[in-house]
């Protein structure tokens, strides 16, 4: 069975449980919505959910597809991301093992948003060790045959149905739910017991 994903930063780990049981075909021929995981992913800081935003050229955004929205380079946004990753997780169980993998694509991303995407979904799903088959949209499909969960993986839907797992800072903040799939791999590893 096959299901159609919008491409993410950093997915939640319900992204990776859709990615598990589906070929994904990756919509490359959308607009870019805002506030969306295609350019942002949710960590758990010492202070809580924390929000990471790849910032992009706004120009032409509402016309052009996504696969050809470029990163904006204005801010150093990568080393500020990366600075939030190290703090949040350098006491993470497995922080170390999986950190200069990491490390390498935040210091050269690239100038577009969705290769950029692409190389750290790939590098994820070989750290799960997990090859779903992966196409791309041709087209933008507006009907679709397959499942569509362009819009159903989202900021602002709670998904309640991901695994709990030990954080870093669960003793200040209680457990936060469906973060980047980073939180479950820096914290529980790469077995995919409970996703």
């Amino acid at each position: 069975m096959s299901a159609l994903f919008s491409i993410a930063y950093l997915p939640p780990v319900s992204y990776l449980q859709k990615c598990m049981s589906n070929a994904i075909v990756l919509e490359s021929r959308e607009h870019f919505v805002k506030q969306t995981y295609r350019n942002r992913c949710n960590i758990a800081g010492p202070n809580g959910k924390q929000v990471l935003v790849i910032p992009v050229v706004h120009e032409n955004l509402a016309t052009i597809p996504i696969k050809d929205v470029k990163i904006s380079y204005e801010s150093h946004w990568n080393k500020i991301h990366w600075k939030s990753i190290t703090s949040a997780y350098r006491n993470a169980p497995y922080f170390e093992y999986y950190e200069d993998d990491f490390k390498e694509l935040f210091m050269n991303p690239g100038e577009m948003l969705f290769d950029f995407n692409l190389q750290l979904l790939k590098m994820l799903f070989s750290f799960f060790k997990i090859s779903p088959e992966i196409s791309f949209t041709n087209e933008f499909e507006k009907s679709v045959t397959h499942e569509d969960l362009r819009n159903q993986i989202h900021p602002k839907k709670n998904t309640t149905d991901t695994p709990n797992y030990h954080q870093v800072f669960e003793d200040r903040n209680g457990f936060i739910p469906d973060l980047s799939v980073i939180d479950y791999l820096f914290n529980a590893g790469n077995k995919l017991a409970g996703i």
